[in-house]
């Protein structure tokens, strides 16, 4: 009788810690280029998330193919809550719809996102670019190097855009990630780019790149002199938020992204994470799962629109 209750006993705590989510490491890919934006922010995000879990978090680079490795690996791994993946959208939507990766981003589950910016137009320093105005009245006179982090990401989108808005053409070049492009421009290896505001933005700080535009709504806190493409009489110019998130894969289960929106939402809110970032220049805008959903969805009928721009575009 005691046999049978020892057994029956081990069974019910075998059960129970089966059940127990999470019970081991959790594994967040970062499908992008080490020392970018996105694996900054990530990494500034995952002890605060760890700590909530009372799991360690570790976070695995994957970059290439404009995030879709990561993408791929991911959706290929056991939906079990234990693999999840660092999002930027709408990259993550325009690299598998523009390459055809196989992959199904709008069937990934939505956790939390942490982060809303605008796109700025860059050049060193010393440029001879001074405006916006500079910069498109040389670009019709000669075709400009512009630096990309890589095809089918949202400054190569913002690069063809704002070439068809003002009128000229340029020499695309990508460099396989933000650090990469942004250290082209630093170099004057290209005339300018396009990067996210907070990824120039210590750059500007030190003296060493100029923002000549702001491609969103609003006038950035950090930048406040520069004005935004609508100021500059741009007023069709379509604003195309950039957000940072975390996904799962198809199939984790309701509860399992439960925990983690959770914790994702007790990191996100916790002020050491957010002294961080300010310190940092990187706002702090908190998406819950249903906001990352919408986002998801918004994107895709973003990249509906603009995708035979684009692949007209390649050709």
């Amino acid at each position: 009788m005691s046999l049978i209750l020892v057994i029956s006993f081990n069974l019910c705590s075998a059960v129970m810690a089966a059940d127990t989510y999470p019970s081991r490491t959790i594994t967040v890919i970062n499908p992008f280029r080490p020392g970018g934006g996105t694996d900054i922010e990530v990494r500034n995000l995952m002890p605060f998330v760890q700590n909530y879990l009372g799991q360690p978090v570790i976070v695995k680079s994957m970059p290439g193919a404009g995030s879709t490795i990561g993408i791929t690996a991911t959706e290929d791994s056991k939906p079990d809550g234990y693999t999840i993946v660092g999002v930027v959208l709408p990259d993550v939507v325009l690299a598998q719809e523009l390459q055809g990766s196989g992959t199904h981003v709008q069937d990934f589950k939505p956790i939390y996102g942490w982060f809303e910016g605008p796109m700025a137009v860059e050049v060193k320093l010393d440029s001879p670019f001074k405006t916006f105005s500079d910069l498109v009245e040389a670009g019709k006179n000669k075709k400009l190097k512009a630096a990309l982090v890589g095809i089918g990401t949202i400054d190569h989108l913002h690069t063809l855009l704002m070439e068809k808005t003002v009128g000229i053409e340029t020499i695309k070049i990508p460099y396989g990630g933000g650090g990469p492009a942004t250290k082209a421009g630093l170099s004057g290896e290209v005339d300018f780019l396009i990067g996210v505001n907070t990824t120039g933005l210590r750059f500007v700080r030190d003296g060493k790149l100029r923002f000549l535009a702001i491609l969103g709504y609003d006038r950035v806190k950090e930048t406040p002199d520069v004005p935004t493409i609508y100021e500059l009489g741009y007023k069709d110019y379509p604003n195309i938020p950039f957000v940072r998130g975390v996904m799962a894969p198809p199939g984790v289960s309701d509860d399992k992204i439960n925990v983690l929106e959770d914790a994702f939402k007790k990191a996100v809110d916790d002020d050491g994470f957010r002294e961080i970032m300010k310190k940092q220049g990187r706002p702090v805008k908190a998406f819950t799962s249903e906001d990352m959903k919408k986002v998801v969805e918004d994107n895709f009928t973003l990249t509906k629109e603009y995708l035979p721009f684009m692949k007209a575009a390649k050709k």
